[in-house]
């Protein structure tokens, strides 16, 4: 409801407010973040959001293109796998013009400016609607100190663009708005379609939740803005607005679209890791606890006020409608799902309402200043009941949260019934004083600001001066690890370093990102097994296994020095931190005369396929082919059992977390490689962690939002020394271990006997490889470039198939002689989406310019 018709004007008393408002918030992020840290946690954000983007602004620098479309990540990938990070956010192109700044700064500082402009343009979009600067500045209060916020420097992208859906907000009051109709310069839409393309353009994912709210305050604002039109024109009056509502979604999304299309296609390619979804009756199910909207980080985090809010706007006629379509979001997890785009049942889609829910806690606290609304202690009780159910359920973050839970089902039945007990005895409250403001403003505002400081304080800030990647300086790095056809990994601080780079044109064989190739996925955990450190399978991080490090070409690792691999010679050390090279890898591209069929492979069992598929190139099956068939060679494993006594892994303390140091039967010689591998029960709702001689295999919990499966852990151990004992640490839980069973292999018998030299040349555009080669037989052109649609690739200049080799990589037939190969990548869907957004663009000027010109015209006719 709209409060007055004249539009008040900004004071220096709203500017002050304002002033005040940002001090609170950037001391709420000063008290959170300790001394010489980061605003930004120390996994996704560090890991994700912070290096992705950082490799973002380094390639463009290697490379001078600012749409790339493949990246040297994860064995090599489409670069739209990546596009959620968001490399065409503001802050990452300004990032780019300022080299010498870290790119953290602009991270962080663009974030901080999020919260600062979402609380302005909310406390702006309250006071043009008529509230007072009280209703004004509890409901910024509200905002700033939601739990969601948290995720500004967490899981940026879950609140980065509600700034701009506050700003979509306030354009659809100007296009409902008729007494400006006439003064607008230009078509008043376009105000919405940037908003909603700015939304889209930070976050992708929560624009179907922003398109539904937009809806949503619309459809509200719609009885109040036909009063003002004839009713023999109001039906084609709502009609009207409806259907220029969608055009201005079409034009949002159609300049979108240079983004949206290459990424869609790259999704459908690959795979996103959502967890597992099996509950169909969860679908059905409601939210009793009201986990959507109340106290948390990844729902709306918001407090009892709000929830009360939303009762009383049921209660009146104006706000009815808004209040119980909010409500009925919140309550059925249906929608949720449908939000989540059919992915799964989780509230972090429920975000984009907050502006929603903070405008009806803003309406019904103008209605009980002004004496219009009642308040009513039985909706008081109901409210809190959602509360006394989740207190009642009880978790491990919960309970933590506990006294708050309780301090504000308190002070909202304390000040209900205050007020009720005053209202009976007529005593009036002067509600125009400032110390009642005062005072009206600590009591909203405590509970959300304490739940707030609650949520920040559970989290991990990384130092500015982290020594994660900072043991060797840039300079050393580029001249040891000098050789870019191979790959330069990180064996350390595997989740945070998985997507680090020195520099732009740095392969890594890692990737930790919401999207990954499928293939590749498969090929390292179900093929070569190897270790999952942490709660999820999705992220592909590196680590101490050579059948890997040989087939991706991981040349250069760095390293400490008791978990350096066989095979790897150390070239400089720097404290505990080792560069270490092995010149016994695959290059990234070479010919192969030394072939399997890929239907011959697949029969083969684990361990015997890993060192088959380091010897043998696999290549598709022809039709009537064999491996009795001359094209390709037979291979027997080197892999041998070692005998383990059954009680070998046995915790000698199930309650704690132990460390023990296990003798092995037989000593383990120089440069041979262990495997071993057992089976994981976990029976309790902890995650199971066991680490042997530094690496560390993770089962998730039960209750993990993207659980990994890592029910078999698997440990390849290797050293340039003999191996008489192993370093075994257990986490503390309840699980059981069983199927112990363990290999050995000799570090040489990893080796492909068919490898012809690939010479490489440099390349430009859309090139990855380009040079020569001279087959001996007829084979394949192989590399470790994981395999898509979007590879082209010539020989002598004639176009040929890319086809998968290896089980995830791209490669082709090759016949025997001299020959000049071409391989580029295109990201499918690229071309087509900057042209349809540049169309659409130009469209839309062409629009705005002819509405300017239909309004002097007419100007000039009245004078």
């Amino acid at each position: 409801m709209i409060f007055c018709k004249k539009k008040p004007k900004f004071t220096w008393k709203n500017y002050l407010t304002l002033f005040f408002l940002f001090a609170f918030s950037l001391l709420l992020i000063r008290f959170l973040v300790p001394s010489g840290s980061y605003f930004g946690s120390r996994i996704d954000w560090y890991s994700q959001h912070l290096t992705i983007a950082d490799y973002m602004r380094k390639q463009f620098y290697a490379t001078g293109r600012l749409f790339p479309d493949f990246t040297g990540l994860g064995g090599g990938t489409n670069f739209f796998s990546l596009s959620y990070y968001g490399f065409m956010r503001p802050d990452i192109l300004v990032s780019y013009l300022f080299p010498g700044i870290g790119t953290a700064y602009f991270i962080q500082g663009y974030a901080i400016l999020g919260i600062l402009m979402g609380s302005a343009l909310l406390y702006y979009w309250i006071f043009r609607k008529g509230f007072s600067n009280f209703t004004c500045t509890a409901s910024a209060f509200l905002y700033m100190t939601a739990g969601c916020l948290y995720h500004a420097h967490k899981q940026i992208m879950f609140v980065n663009y509600l700034p701009f859906l506050i700003l979509a907000f306030i354009c659809i009051d100007h296009i409902l708005d008729s007494e400006k109709a006439g003064n607008y310069h230009f078509r008043p839409h376009i105000g919405l379609v940037l908003s909603l393309f700015f939304c889209i353009l930070h976050s992708f994912y929560f624009f179907p939740s922003c398109f539904v709210a937009c809806i949503l305050y619309l459809w509200h604002l719609m009885p109040e803005h036909l009063k003002n039109v004839p009713a023999n024109r109001q039906k084609k009056r709502k009609c009207a607005l409806w259907w220029n509502y969608i055009i201005d979604v079409f034009f949002a999304s159609a300049m979108s679209i240079f983004l949206l299309l290459p990424t869609g296609l790259a999704m459908l390619g690959n795979k996103k890791d959502t967890g597992s979804f099996s509950d169909i009756s969860q679908l059905f199910s409601v939210n009793t606890g009201m986990e959507g909207l109340l106290y948390g980080n990844y729902n709306c985090g918001l407090t009892l006020i709000c929830l009360y809010a939303i009762f009383l706007c049921i209660k009146e006629k104006e706000t009815r409608k808004l209040a119980i379509s909010v409500f009925v979001l919140l309550f059925f997890n249906i929608f949720e799902w449908i939000l989540n785009i059919t992915l799964y049942v989780r509230p972090k889609c429920l975000i984009p309402f907050v502006p929603l829910v903070i405008y009806l806690a803003a309406q019904a606290l103008e209605r009980i200043r002004q004496g219009k609304m009642k308040l009513s202690l039985p909706l008081a009780l109901l409210a809190c009941l959602p509360v006394i159910l989740r207190l009642q359920n009880g978790s491990h973050r919960q309970n933590k949260m506990q006294p708050l839970f309780y301090a504000d089902m308190l002070l909202l039945l304390v000040c209900v019934v205050v007020c009720i007990v005053l209202e009976k005895k007529k005593i009036t409250i002067p509600v125009h004083s400032l110390a009642v403001q005062i005072v009206g403003l600590i009591l909203i505002c405590t509970i959300p600001t304490l739940s707030y400081i609650q949520l920040g304080q559970q989290e991990t800030y990384i130092a500015r001066e982290d020594s994660s990647r900072d043991s060797f300086s840039q300079e050393e790095l580029e001249e040891y690890a000098a050789d870019s056809q191979y790959r330069f990994d990180f064996i350390e601080h595997l989740a945070t370093n998985a997507n680090y780079v020195v520099d732009g044109n740095q392969n890594k064989s890692s990737l930790y990102s919401s999207i990954s190739n499928t293939n590749y996925n498969v090929l390292l955990y179900d093929i070569l097994h190897m270790p999952i450190g942490i709660h999820n399978r999705v992220s592909m991080t590196s680590g101490e296994n050579p059948f890997q490090e040989y087939l991706m070409g991981v040349r250069y690792i760095r390293t400490i020095p008791r978990e350096l691999p066989a095979g790897y010679t150390i070239l400089k050390q720097n404290g505990s931190h080792i560069l270490a090279e092995n010149q016994n890898v695959l290059p990234l591209a070479y010919g192969s005369t030394a072939l399997m069929a890929e239907n011959d492979f697949d029969q083969l069992s684990y361990p015997r396929n890993l060192d088959t598929l380091t010897n043998r190139t696999i290549v598709p099956s022809s039709a009537g082919e064999d491996s009795s068939s001359g094209f390709y060679e037979a291979y027997s494993s080197q892999m041998k059992e070692y005998a383990l006594p059954e009680n070998f892994l046995t915790r000698p303390a199930k309650r704690k977390k132990v460390t023990i140091q296990q003798e092995l039967p037989e000593e383990i010689p120089a440069s041979t490689i262990l495997l071993l591998s057992f089976d994981v029960d976990n029976q309790g709702k902890r995650d199971v962690t066991i680490t042997i001689n530094g690496i560390k295999n993770r089962l998730s919990g039960p209750n993990a939002p993207y659980p990994n499966n890592n029910k078999t852990f698997t440990y390849m151990i290797s050293s340039d020394e003999s191996i008489d004992t192993l370093k075994v640490k257990f986490s503390r839980g309840k699980y059981s271990i069983s199927n112990i069973k363990a290999y050995t292999i000799p570090l040489s018998a990893i080796s492909n006997p068919g490898i012809v030299d690939f010479q490489n040349e440099e390349t430009s555009g859309k090139e990855i490889l380009k040079g020569s080669i001279d087959m001996p037989e007829d084979g394949y052109f192989v590399t470790s470039y994981t395999f898509s649609s979007g590879y082209q690739a010539y020989v002598d200049g004639e176009k040929v198939t890319p086809v998968q080799v290896n089980k995830a990589f791209v490669g082709f037939p090759l016949k025997k002689g001299a020959h000049s190969i071409q391989l580029e990548f295109h990201a499918p869907g690229k071309t087509l989406g900057f042209l349809v957004s540049g169309l659409t663009a130009a469209l839309l000027v062409l629009i705005n310019l002819v509405f300017v010109f239909q309004k002097r015209r007419c100007e000039v006719k009245a004078l």
